[in-house]
């Protein structure tokens, strides 16, 4: 600290820009974190008591004891030295009590920086990850390093989905005064080539390596993805809101609106291994437990993707239950947005309707400006023959690729989209 004041105080300092401060200030202010760190562990080092013997987990005593054993450990601060006692026995691993009073880590990385690597690489790729943890703790990681991390932090999750959770409450009433919610998603995961499945691995060895292209956001379906699904069962009590809560237009609406409800007694499960399909079977599973006579209302959230609502309808009807499926807002806004480029192509009115629409779904009625856009967008009364047509694609997108149509197959359907 006595450092850096007599640096700030010299002349060059006090015409740098705030820039250069910051810069300094911030990089100097580590290195006094992290000599702090290391002053701290040399003092714990320095009290460590000797003790006569050792017995290890293995049965084995080890008498001797050597003092100054040092090892590394990479912190966020900067990497940073630990000393303690070595206890040693022939023909044995050396046993060190102070690594378990500081309950260091097996590895070279504190477990602080474990824990911001597993943060970043859950968001974004391990390279801008490495970049970006880098920028903020003045420590480099390689690449491989990163991928070790996160693969030793990834070995966790089953056991935290396996985890016990509280017995939910007993339901109320005749029909159950809660809500049982169910809900699911899935994305699809790059898959690396070892790791494909064997039928996609042998088909993607014969038709070869895939060709390059410029479309990254439309390129051809190859297999090399699956299907990670995570599902969640919890308890609710039912909110009754209307549109203007869900979706408040002005700031009066937004201030008046109620919240929705709050989940309870959460249960989690994720995997990559397993296929849609047997996921929402384990959720219907943990379902019936919570609720094996069927007497509360099962609620049902999914984005309405096909597959996901196929499975859905499959498993209530086997069991005989039934489920109020919700489709998520947001993509029900989506679908409607896709409507109101064939309604409206190319018009200011488009997000009006989509906004009304979305508050109709809502509440279930039509709101009044309807009429006035109906007038306005659309010299004929909407009927399928005398919608405009969908606009073609740009002139950039190849009429032989799969993924990319010249022309829409109805004009409900809109302009052809990737996936």
């Amino acid at each position: 600290m006595e450092e850096m004041l007599a640096h700030l105080s010299q002349p060059a300092m006090a015409s740098a820009t705030a820039e250069g401060l910051e810069d300094y200030i911030t990089a100097a202010g580590r290195e006094v974190l992290r000599q702090m760190l290391q002053d701290q562990l040399d003092a714990r080092a320095a009290a460590e008591v000797r003790v006569r013997t050792v017995t290890g987990s293995d049965a084995v005593v080890r008498p001797r004891a050597e003092l100054g054993h040092r090892r590394l450990l990479a912190t966020t601060l900067g990497r940073v030295e630990a000393a303690r006692i070595a206890y040693r026995a022939p023909g044995a691993a050396n046993l060190h009590p102070g690594d378990a009073a500081l309950a260091l880590p097996r590895q070279v990385y504190s477990y602080p920086l474990q824990r911001a690597v597993a943060l970043e690489v859950a968001e974004t790729p391990l390279r801008r990850a490495g970049a970006h943890l880098e920028r903020t703790t003045g420590g480099r990681l390689g690449t491989r390093q990163l991928m070790e991390i996160a693969c030793r932090v990834a070995a966790h999750i089953p056991a935290f989905y396996q985890q016990d959770l509280p017995a939910p409450a007993p339901a109320v009433g005749s029909e159950g005064d809660r809500l049982l919610v169910l809900s699911c998603d899935a994305t699809g995961v790059n898959m690396i080539p070892s790791d494909l499945r064997e039928a996609v691995r042998a088909a993607r060895a014969a038709d070869g390596p895939q060709p390059p292209s410029a479309q990254l956001s439309s390129r051809e379906h190859t297999g090399r993805r699956r299907m990670a699904t995570v599902f969640a069962v919890y308890d609710a009590e039912a909110v009754p809101r209307t549109g203007a809560d869900v979706l408040p237009a002005t700031a009066a609406e937004r201030a008046a609106r109620t919240h929705g409800p709050r989940a309870r007694g959460r249960h989690l499960e994720g995997s990559l291994q397993r296929s849609t399909a047997a996921m929402v079977t384990a959720m219907f599973d943990h379902a019936e437990q919570r609720d094996p006579d069927h007497r509360r209302r099962w609620i049902v959230l999914v984005d309405g993707a096909n597959h996901q609502l196929e499975c859905i309808a499959r498993e209530a009807a086997t069991r005989g239950v039934h489920v109020d499926t919700i489709v998520d807002i947001v993509h029900v806004i989506e679908y409607l947005w896709r409507a109101a480029e064939d309604l409206h192509p190319g018009h200011a009115a488009r997000a009006a309707w989509v906004a009304d629409a979305a508050r109709t779904v809502l509440d279930g009625t039509a709101p009044a400006s309807w009429p006035h856009c109906a007038s306005t967008c659309a010299p004929a009364p909407m009927t399928r023959s005398n919608y405009p047509p969908s606009p073609a694609p740009p002139p950039t997108c190849r009429p032989k690729s799969p993924t990319c149509a010249t022309t829409s197959p109805s004009p409900w359907a809109g302009p052809s989209r990737p996936g």
